[in-house]
């Protein structure tokens, strides 16, 4: 009996711990981590959570996008919590008890690391490249080395983005991409981007947003995407300030900030000016051509040189008013002005026969030109904001006016080499405007814990007036008169009517979603002097996008996207000014062009290694139709007005092709040695076109693009940089173009933090060969050659003054139930 007994205590013994067990392993942990001050979630952060009772048992998740985070499966008992994170004090280790078969949720708040220098104080930041759900971040004021250059610089060094010789930024290998000062379009860019970009100092950016499949909350404009550059804001209370100063061989510039802020009122001005100085580029032509009717053959060769200048300032007031914890107001204004010069002399040769090739024209001649650029600009922003009563519910209004006013003018004369005497050439002013308004409501409601759902809406108005008073020279007055065939006046209003609606959620926790749709109603209204009777259509487009994304534990995440976007024209696009200054090279702008019609989609996988190591791979495909191309059309004379034109290449864009176009990106960030810091980007793309003035119809083309930073801080505040930059260039369309060039750049700090001493080295070379084949009732085939070398040597000084006065957050701020900021 007794034997019975206790075999029947132990089977229920046994049976009781099986069944605890088993309830035991189906509680969870889970919460969201914060920001401490601001209460902003923190994503990708690291969870980590040990038992001291299990020295070798460890479990660790990151946090997703919205902060929150969750631990399955664990049994009953004590557990020890930290939470880390790049730029935060860790959290202390943290005893927590969880119950048996129960859901523990934690608020867990860090605070961020500050470091006092005197009367300045350093806050540690994020990592310099983060990569996020639906874009990329690049911080600026990080990368220490590019303080002292413009923002073109420092897009060469951001994964992803690649920019020419000539300033021309392609996102993804896509040259169409919709730039924003702050989250908002600006006539700035309408006109002249690399000009633009080149007027922008980096010590007056926070940072880079770089967003190759943007959400609907964004304009549909851009097949390749926005890039969304953030200026910096003043956030610590008292008066501060940064003097930065360049001078160099090519380049030189120099930029005030000042910043003060006293209880609820922020104030920032700021002050910049640069200077590119004279760079010489070499070219070449020889085409062949044939009139199809007459069978005559022409021959036209082109040697010469061209010195080029860029220029800019820039300046700027920005307001930031906290009304109340919840209310708050921000006012911007800004003004720029920037501009280009081109001045170059070539040497021509141009040759006619006949079919039976006897030489009917054989000319030599020297063509001299002056082109110029400049635009002055004005913007004007008030930005409103309402917390509501929920976390994350919010209102926002948003209003800004923006007008550009550019000028193109350009003067050209023709002499014969035997003879100084001027015997043919042109002139002309284009003063341009463009008018730019924009108006947004958007509202965010978290409608639930897992679900955050956005919407709003928006009307874009832009008017461009364009005038073209021409003159041609002539040989029996020598000299140059007016053409009233040639001038022209235009007006080009357009407005576009937005709506949109996305929502962020959760798929059983294993998939993160962003799903959302945006329409857009575009009007168009055209009146041109030389064409009455111009009708552009109105438009409507349906851009609907898609990110799906699942972060392993183990600080992965694999994402797929896609987005449904298109291009509109711009203002050269659309210009219909015929530019005269090569007479042989004819360009001119398209008033009837079509918008082009992108679809992109994306597969990308993400992997963080520790602190700042990073493995990034995009696989993508873009299919546009109808695409916008520029296409080359021969004449062998070509009448503008009362004046004609002889053996004549004519460029323009328009609707002419569809593309299909396949890439990989791969980009990654390792240190090794503890210190030496190494950023490599590699694409590949294959491209083919089908173009209807093209013979063949289908062009196809192949390119591979890298680039190399390379960084190591010593010690004492020296900081030594390395970049390396490669282009191979595409056979497409006939083109091949390549561009490669490195820099070294060294920076010093000094003043104990307060200031820093930079030198910069730059060797670049850039080769265009073009060889192209075109048919359109003519054709043509060539060759061209353009060689832009430059080296060009810098030195950069910055010091930071002013009296900041923040208290040092405290360790003890790293709370696990501390409420968000505003609520009792």
């Amino acid at each position: 009996m007794i034997k019975w007994t206790g075999l029947l205590l132990l089977m229920f013994l046994c049976s009781r711990a099986i069944s605890q067990n088993t309830i035991l392993l189906n509680s969870k942990l889970s919460g969201t981590l914060r920001d401490s001050l601001s209460g902003q979630p923190l994503e990708k952060a690291t969870i980590r959570l040990t038992s001291p009772a299990r020295d070798s048992w460890k479990k660790e998740t990151v946090t997703r996008k919205d902060g929150s985070f969750s631990i399955p499966g664990l049994a009953e008992g004590g557990y020890i919590l930290t939470a880390e994170f790049v730029g935060y004090n860790s959290l202390l280790p943290k005893y927590i008890l969880i119950g048996a078969n129960t859901d523990t949720v934690l608020d867990i708040y860090l605070s961020v690391k500050v470091k006092s220098l005197q009367s300045i104080v350093v806050t540690s930041s994020r990592s310099l490249v983060e990569n996020k759900t639906d874009r990329l971040v690049y911080n600026v004021d990080k990368d220490v080395t590019s303080q002292g250059a413009m923002a073109t610089d420092v897009l060469r060094k951001i994964p992803q983005v690649t920019v020419d010789i000539n300033g021309n930024v392609e996102l993804l290998g896509n040259p169409s991409v919709r730039f924003l000062i702050n989250g908002k379009p600006s006539a700035v860019f309408g006109s002249s981007i690399a000009d633009a970009l080149q007027s922008i100092p980096a010590s007056q950016i926070q940072s880079i947003e770089v967003m190759s499949s943007p959400g609907a909350r964004y304009d549909a404009s851009g097949t390749g995407g926005i890039i969304n550059i953030i200026l910096k804001k003043n956030r610590a209370k008292g008066f501060s300030g940064a003097v930065n100063m360049t001078a160099g061989s090519r380049l030189e510039n120099g930029a005030l900030n000042l910043n003060y802020k006293k209880n609820n009122i922020g104030i920032t001005g700021y002050f910049s000016g640069s200077t590119q100085l004279k760079s010489r580029t070499i070219s070449g032509l020889e085409r062949s051509s044939t009139d199809t009717a007459t069978k005559n053959n022409y021959y036209l060769e082109q040697n010469g040189n061209s010195d080029f200048t860029r220029y800019g300032y820039r300046s700027g007031l920005g307001i930031d008013w906290d009304i109340t914890t919840r209310d708050n107001l921000a006012l911007s204004f800004g003004h720029y002005h920037f501009g280009n010069t081109n001045n170059g002399a070539t040497s021509q040769h141009n040759s006619e026969k006949d079919k039976y090739d006897n030489l009917i024209l054989d000319e030599f001649s020297n063509l001299y030109s002056d082109t110029r650029f400049n635009n002055y600009s004005f913007e004007a922003g008030l930005d409103y904001k309402r917390k509501l009563r929920k976390e994350k519910q919010e209102l926002s209004l948003s209003y800004n006016y923006s007008m550009a006013h550019n000028n193109s003018p350009y003067l050209q004369s023709l002499n014969y080499i035997t003879n100084d005497s001027i015997f043919g050439g042109s002139s002309s002013k284009n003063p341009g405007k463009d008018y730019l308004s924009t108006i947004a409501l958007d509202y965010t409601d978290p409608v639930s814990k897992h679900f955050l759902l956005e919407t709003g809406v928006k009307a874009e108005i832009e008017s461009l007036v364009s005038n073209s008073d021409v003159y041609t020279f002539s040989p029996v007055q020598y000299t140059y008169v007016f053409d009233d065939k040639q001038s022209y006046a235009s007006t080009f209003r357009r407005q576009v009517y937005a709506g949109y609606v996305s929502g962020n959620f959760s798929i059983f926790k294993l998939l993160d979603v962003m799903a959302g749709a945006r329409i857009e109603h575009t009007i168009n209204n055209a009146s041109y002097s030389k064409n009455q009777n111009t009708n552009i259509p109105d438009y409507n487009n349906f851009g609907p996008s898609l990110i799906l994304s699942h972060t392993f534990n183990n600080q992965q995440v694999l994402k797929f996207s896609y987005a449904c976007r298109l291009e509109r024209p711009d203002y050269r696009d659309l210009n219909p000014f015929v530019n005269l200054s090569d007479p042989h090279n004819i360009n001119t702008g398209n008033p009837f062009i079509k918008p082009e019609i992108g679809n992109d989609f994306q597969l990308g996988y993400n992997q963080s290694f520790g602190k700042d190591n990073n493995l990034n791979i995009v696989l993508l495909y873009n299919y546009n139709n109808p695409d916008i191309k520029s296409y080359t059309t021969f004449y062998p004379s070509y009448k503008v007005g009362d004046s004609v034109y002889t053996d004549v290449n004519v460029t323009m864009r328009d609707n002419i092709a569809a593309e299909h176009r396949w890439g990989l990106n791969i980009s990654s960030t390792v240190t090794i040695l503890s210190k030496l810091n190494i950023r490599a980007n590699i694409q590949l793309y294959d491209r083919t076109t089908k173009n209807i003035y093209s013979t063949p119809p289908l062009i196809s083309g192949f390119e591979y693009r890298g680039n190399m930073n390379v960084n190591y801080p010593f010690s004492h505040g020296l900081v030594a940089e390395a970049f390396g930059n490669y282009n191979s260039g595409i056979k497409w369309q006939g083109r091949r173009a390549a561009f490669s060039s490195y820099t070294f750049a060294l920076r010093q700090q000094l003043f104990k933090g307060k200031g820093s001493l930079g030198l910069t080295a730059v060797n670049a070379f850039g080769k265009y060969l073009s060889q192209k084949s075109t048919q359109i009732g003519t054709g043509f085939t060539g060759t061209s050659l353009l060689q832009i070398p430059y080296r060009s040597f810098g030195i950069n000084f910055m010091y930071k003054f002013g009296s900041i006065r923040i208290s040092k957050p405290k360790e003890e701020e790293n709370l696990l139930t501390k409420p968000p900021p505003g609520e009792n």
